[in-house]
C-alpha cells in the first residue's frame, strides 16, 4: 500500500474510533459512568451491576446492537492498520512477532466484545464475579495490547524517520 493511501486508512481509523467513542459517550454514559470497553483499568462486580442496573431497556439494546455491531468492524479496521504500519516499517523475525501481537490485540477486543455481550444478556442480577472479571481482564488485556503495538509502531516510525535523514 503506497504511503498515501496508508496515511488516509489512518485517519480513517481515527475517525470511526472517535466515531464510536462519542457515540458511547453520548448515548450510553448514565450516573458518570461509561461503557465497559473502554474502561482501561477494568471493572468490578459491584461497578458492572451498577452501571447495568443504571441502563435503561433501549440502552441495553443500543449497547448489545448497534454499538457492538460498530465494534466488531472497528477493531477489524484497525488491526488492519496496524499490520499495513508494521509491513511498511518491520523486517524479519520482528515483523512477525508484531503481526501476531496484532492478531492478539484483534483476538482480545473480539473476546471482550463476546464476554460484554453476555453481561448485557444476563443483566445486573444474572451476572456473577468470574463473568465479570473475565470479560474485565480481556478489557485490560485488549488496552495493555493495543498500547504495546503502538508503541512498537511508533518506535519504528521514529526510528524509519531518523534513518531517512
Amino acid at each position: 500500500m503506497t504511503k498515501d493511501r496508508l496515511f488516509w486508512l489512518s485517519i480513517a481509523t481515527v475517525l470511526a474510533f472517535a466515531t464510536l467513542a462519542g457515540f458511547a459517550e453520548t448515548q450510553l454514559r448514565v450516573d458518570g459512568m461509561g461503557v465497559f470497553d473502554a474502561r482501561l483499568l477494568g471493572y468490578t462486580l459491584a461497578e458492572a451491576r451498577a452501571y447495568l442496573a443504571a441502563l435503561t431497556p433501549d440502552q441495553t439494546a443500543l449497547y448489545g446492537g448497534q454499538f457492538r455491531l460498530a465494534d466488531t468492524a472497528f477493531p477489524a479496521l484497525l488491526a488492519l492498520a496496524l499490520l499495513l504500519w508494521v509491513r511498511r516499517y518491520a523486517k524479519g523475525g520482528f515483523r512477525l512477532a508484531l503481526t501476531m501481537a496484532v492478531a492478539l490485540y484483534l483476538a482480545a477486543d473480539y473476546t471482550e466484545n463476546m464476554l460484554i455481550g453476555r453481561l448485557l444478556e444476563l443483566g445486573p442480577e444474572g451476572i456473577t464475579g468470574q463473568t465479570v472479571a473475565t470479560a474485565s481482564l480481556f478489557t485490560q488485556a485488549k488496552w495493555a495490547i493495543l498500547a504495546l503495538n503502538l508503541a512498537a509502531i511508533s518506535l519504528l516510525w521514529a526510528r524509519n524517520r531518523r534513518t531517512m535523514r
